[in-house]
């Protein structure tokens, strides 16, 4: 498990699931309460940057609204204020399997049946790779060729 996602884990345990047991609207957390809660040393940044985070927001079911603390935003005083949305909530922020991908996504995997024909993606490579230098005229020859010499035959 990374560092963030022990910090998703955290925070989502003992902050958002108590919060919507509660019916709360939203939910407010310092870094450094964290941070020291974990029992880190010397990761503040990284926990201030896994709050901030879309994939914490998406994961966890809730939207950063606010953010209080000095300008570098890497401090233990940073204040991290969210709101807690419903798990159907339908704003784009959550993960859903059963919708379409969008841009690069949409082509992930198109062409999988044509690699497995040719023996996967190494072997097309490598076959490219051999024939490839039948396509390019020897050195010696477009050499001559460009100076109008004749060549051996």
């Amino acid at each position: 498990m990374t560092f963030s996602e022990e910090v998703q884990l955290f925070f989502q345990d003992n902050y958002v699931v108590p919060a919507r047991q509660r019916g709360q609207a939203s939910v407010e957390v310092k870094a450094g309460d964290i941070h020291t809660k974990l029992g880190w040393s010397r990761r503040v940044p990284l926990v201030c940057a896994a709050l901030s985070s879309k994939k914490l927001q998406r994961k966890v079911g809730v939207r950063l609204t606010g953010k209080e603390g000095p300008p570098s935003g890497q401090s233990p005083t940073v204040i991290y204020r969210y709101e807690i949305l419903e798990r159907e909530d339908p704003s784009g922020l959550r993960d859903d399997p059963s919708s379409p991908k969008r841009g690069l996504l949409a082509a992930y995997g198109v062409a999988a049946h044509l690699y497995r024909q040719v023996g996967g993606g190494d072997a097309f490579l490598k076959s490219e790779r051999e024939d490839f230098g039948s396509i390019v005229p020897e050195i010696g020859d477009a050499g001559a060729q460009q100076r109008g010499e004749r060549t051996k035959q």
